[in-house]
């Protein structure tokens, strides 16, 4: 590929390197919802979407509606230009297609899925509720489940196990997760799923729809270790020994245990992907199906969700991960963001299977506060390592009820920054493209010490040296990476299947290296590895070992401590002390080098194209700036702005045949260049903001919110059949959620619209109530002198429950919605009074919909702290400067308006709005009256001088909050995530100075500089 191809897209990109969220069907799903939702992604620049049922929906999963709606999706997607994508269960993890699997097949549940043991010196008495009784003997084990009698009352070490089930859930439709190692399984559950996708779309399979999304799939046990019924069986044929005769080597450590833990982890890995991977993979192929999607990569160095993420990622036409929540951690082995490992593995696995597309589902749980430059810096850090394809997790069809809770932030128009959310998906359609075009070459492959891990790991009980060694890879990929090293890592299960030598290279299917690295701490080598290991170093390679093995497969072997031995001259062996040795002699690349950095925290990709290297910098730290100098091949260097698509020259001086050139990433800043084999078209270098003078405005700041304060109410009084209901601590005001959870509770169930989904229709079918007067009351204090004739009401799902102010009825305006298109507006200002007012929500019998939620009061007002909650008092004669929370608006979510007047007489000079202290998700920048732009990004400086006029100019700023300090947690302080357990175990109110609520504002002036 020539970048000289791709220059005319960079404005524009195809929807194929668009973002795709996982579009949330949550509720009684609409045609009107899939054409206001699918016009609002294309407004804002998404490729397409993957339709994802979630908890909340209400559509029968699977069913003839199911599939009409999907075909309605297809045809408005079809016509926006957008591509609606496949996700395979009803919510996660796959396998269990919402219920019908294992309604459908008893054996994918019920056989067993678990072996849990017991020790002990005399049998019980009854033993008929085990599954194996084992004896040992000397130094091994006998079987002795059939000869029981023979051991009554006789002293011994007796190990017995019992056969341990998936439990019955509401988050699996009423039934248990299914056995992914049972054979057919896997075909039931595509059977069951993509039949009805293949009867209704046929064709369209594979052209119109690109591909599968699969959610974490995995092989936890119920207890024990993991089992299933042909585990023994497939074992021996492999190893060539009884398994069931060791399984007390998972909790001692005495005798072979590396040896049988070693082995039945590679087991159970290579069943996981014959029995999943593998069906699913040639389903894709044979429909030229994309099959995409991720396991449970942040659990390693924990191996109870599967045995190596990597040897999965080879079986998936897109592999992916993802990335949740915004908590920057790059030390831990089980973090999110910062995890090189988990990121790296994709990549890897990418580059050596040949691979063009890598997927992540980010953001989610990330919070509603997540501002512009957090969702940059997320997605530049994951794009940096080798993701391509940007997946957002979540778009909410509705928010009711508890939908509110889960994991925001939301990508729809409900959320306060979304009409400026284009330029985000521009930036990163601009990086899927540059990044998934040309290859990514790396000369040094990593061995991951996977099989090492599973020495130590045991379903039953692990060893602490575990994460010790997860750690410790962790640490020291990550150290490399920013050392600017470039490798891959390497599976052993992929090399078994993909490896072999070439001259003196290691080849991993499409990759050829010519170092290998064995990390700190490994122990194993697979044989399989051992043997192109040998290979390897016959044939002249480098290999670089931070660590001697000693074990093959488990086992201690001679051979392998007699080549470390024999081969020491040609063997690089190094402490993990001489790491920054074995950096500057033996793993820098040819390509690339960089020198005089002045940061912790960047990382660089380099992708080579057939007219030259791409360069993408990234510097993940919030607080430092990132400088140093960077030298590559080629005769020419351009920069390529992400934000805009534009091209620019960039300043570099010739060294021989490379350029090397300074640069300087603000926190949370990146740098696209592009270094050309040969001299083309000339570019305008960029213009920077310099020395100059501050302009003086021509009149005051002005000061203005854009849109109603508002306030929650989300405590209320509780009344079922005349009795109100008080919570352990016997308070009757209750927190909303919890005043759920009770109403609920009951009726003998918990909410069915959370944390749990609908296998066909068997929660609404549940709605048979005969019973059940039902009153929610919301109680608010007006104590100020305010315009009452304006406040309007909105409470969610007016179809569902009855309304009254002051015991007034009132009704919702069906043609009028606010924040969420099931939430109703109630004109209720005749009906308001000075002191306390009552707002009441009723519904009778009860309703399986009823769900209770915060109400909300709109209109001019400020608020004021009280001992619980707020009390609405008069708005404020005028806004200043400073936090929205303490003038009285500690709710409010949207735009707030900062002008000032300038007169402008030389237009010929440039002219940069600075932002100085501020906070919001972002600033929208007005002149004249017109957007013009965004301010979001260090350092917040915007350049105005093509939207000026001679003489009088309005200059305006507006600053936009989020809806974390409209819908919280208010109760909760962990920052950087946002689950729906942030909303439980709330049981008094506290007062409004005490909720959890975040300084929006601009807190100091903007400033207008003048410079040439």
């Amino acid at each position: 590929m020539r970048f000289e191809q791709l220059k005319q897209e960079l404005k524009d990109p195809s929807k194929s390197f668009r973002s795709a969220p996982l579009w949330v069907w949550n509720t009684r799903v609409t045609r009107n919802d899939i054409d206001r939702m699918l016009q609002e992604f294309k407004d804002q620049g998404f490729g397409g979407a993957f339709v994802h049922p979630r908890p909340g929906l209400i559509t029968d999963y699977l069913s003839d509606e199911w599939f009409e709606l999907y075909k309605y999706s297809l045809k408005v997607g079809k016509k926006l230009g957008l591509d609606i994508w496949i996700y395979d269960e009803n919510s996660y993890p796959s396998g269990f297609a919402g219920g019908h699997v294992p309604a459908q097949m008893p054996e994918s549940y019920n056989q067993g899925q678990g072996l849990s043991p017991e020790k002990m010196e005399v049998l019980p008495k009854n033993t008929k509720e085990y599954f194996l009784c084992l004896k040992k003997e000397g130094s091994t084990f006998i079987d002795i489940t059939s000869t029981l009698d023979r051991y009554k009352n006789v002293k011994g070490e007796y190990y017995l196990y019992s056969k341990t089930y998936h439990r019955r859930s509401d988050w699996h439709g009423g039934y248990s997760y299914v056995d992914l190692l049972y054979p057919g399984v896997t075909q039931k559950f595509m059977e069951v799923t993509m039949s009805g996708y293949e009867k209704h779309f046929g064709e369209k399979l594979g052209t119109e729809i690109k591909g599968i999304f699969t959610d974490e799939p995995e092989l936890s046990s119920p207890g024990g270790i993991r089992w299933t019924p042909d585990l023994f069986d497939v074992f021996e044929k492999q190893w060539g020994y009884d398994l069931k005769l060791l399984l007390p080597l998972f909790s001692e450590t005495e005798g072979n245990w590396k040896q049988v833990r070693h082995n039945y982890m590679e087991t159970l890995t290579q069943m996981f992907i014959d029995r999943w991977s593998k069906p699913w993979f040639e389903y894709c192929e044979r429909n030229n199906l994309y099959w995409t999607g991720h396991y449970w990569e942040h659990g390693w160095p924990n191996m109870s969700h599967g045995g190596d993420n990597m040897a999965m990622y080879a079986w998936h036409q897109m592999p992916g991960i993802d990335m949740l929540f915004n908590q920057f951690n790059d030390s831990h082995p089980q973090a999110q963001f910062g995890n090189v490992r988990s990121v790296k593995e994709l990549s890897s696995v990418a580059n050596q299977m040949g691979y063009v597309r890598t997927l992540s589902e980010t953001y989610g749980g990330g919070g509603w506060d997540v501002t512009f430059e957090d969702l940059k810096r997320l997605g530049d850090w994951e794009y940096v390592l080798g993701v391509n394809f940007m997946n957002q997790h979540l778009s909410h069809t509705t928010i009711t009820g508890a939908r509110k809770y889960d994991h925001p932030p939301v990508f729809t128009s409900l959320s306060p920054w979304w009409s400026n959310y284009k330029s985000q998906n521009d930036y990163f359609a601009r990086l899927s493209m540059l990044l998934s075009q040309g290859e990514q070459i790396n000369d040094i492959l990593i061995l991951e010490p996977t099989t090492t891990v599973w020495l130590y790991y045991s379903y039953i009980e692990s060893d602490p040296k575990l994460m010790e060694i997860g750690s410790n890879f962790q640490n020291f990929i990550t150290r490399l990476e920013k050392r600017q090293v470039e490798y891959d890592l390497g599976s052993e299960n992929i090399i078994k299947d993909h490896g072999e030598i070439n001259q003196n290279s290691f080849v991993v299917g499409k990759r050829a290296y010519k170092k290998v690295v064995i990390p700190p701490m490994t122990e194993n080598l697979n044989s399989n590895t051992f043997r192109l290991l040998k290979q390897f170093i016959d044939a002249g390679g480098t290999l670089i070992s931070f660590s001697t093995p000693i074990l093959i497969d488990g086992k201690e072997s001679a051979e392998l401590k007699d080549f470390f031995t024999k081969n020491s001259d040609k063997i690089k062996l190094y402490t993990e002390e001489a790491t920054e040795q074995v950096v500057k002699e033996f793993l820098q690349s040819d390509k690339i080098s960089f020198s005089d950095i002045a940061s912790n925290d960047l990382y660089h990709h380099r992708r080579s194209y057939d007219d030259g290297q791409l360069i993408f910098l990234v510097n993940s730290s919030l607080t430092e700036t990132a400088k140093g100098k960077v030298s590559v091949e080629g005769s020419k260097l351009i920069e390529i702005d992400g934000m805009s698509g534009e091209i620019f020259g960039y300043p570099y001086a010739r060294l021989g045949q490379f350029v090397e050139a300074e640069f300087i990433l603000p926190p949370a800043g990146s740098l696209i260049l592009f270094s050309a084999t040969s001299d083309g078209s000339e570019y305008p270098q960029k213009n920077h903001m310099g020395d100059g003078e501050q302009l003086q405005a021509t009149g005051p700041l002005e000061i203005n919110r854009m849109q109603d304060n508002v306030l929650n109410i989300d405590f209320c009084h509780l009344i079922i059949d005349d009795n109100a209901v008080k919570n352990s601590h016997e308070d009757k005001n209750l927190y909303t959620v919890e005043a759920s959870h009770h109403l609920f509770k009951h009726f003998g169930m918990s909410n069915p619209w959370h944390a749990a989904i609908q296998y066909k229709q068997t929660i609404v079918e549940r709605d048979t109530f005969k019973t059940g007067d039902i009153k929610v009351r919301y109680h608010f204090i007006v104590a100020g002198d305010i315009d009452k004739s304006s406040l309007r009401l909105v409470a969610e799902q007016p179809d569902i429950w009855k309304v009254k102010i002051n015991d007034k009825p009132v009704s919702s305006d069906p043609q009028q919605r606010w924040l969420d298109s099931r939430f109703g507006i109630y004109e209720i200002g005749e009906y308001v009074k000075t002191g306390v007012n009552i707002v009441e929500l009723g519904v009778e019998p009860m309703s399986i919909y009823a769900e209770i939620a915060p109400v909300y009061i709109l209109g001019d007002f400020a608020l004021q702290s009280a001992a619980t909650g707020w009390i609405i008092r008069e708005p404020a004669e005028k806004l200043e400067l400073g936090s929205w929370k303490i003038q009285g608006q500690p709710y409010y979510s949207w735009d707030i308006s900062y002008s000032k007047n300038y007169t402008i007489e030389d237009t010929s000079v440039h002219y940069t709005l600075q932002l100085q202290e501020w906070n919001g998700t972002l600033s929208e920048v007005y002149v004249n009256g017109d957007k013009v732009g965004i301010i979001a990004y260090k350092p917040y400086q915007f350049d105005l001088s093509p939207y000026l006029k001679k003489g009088n100019n309005k200059i305006e700023i507006r600053v936009i909050g989020s809806l974390k300090n409209l819908l919280g947690p208010h109760y909760n302080h962990d920052k950087g995530i946002a689950g729906p357990w942030h909303w439980n175990g709330v049981h008094r109110q506290d007062p409004g100075n005490d909720y959890n609520l975040l300084d929006y504002g601009l807190m100091e002036d903007f400033i207008i500089i003048s410079h040439k």
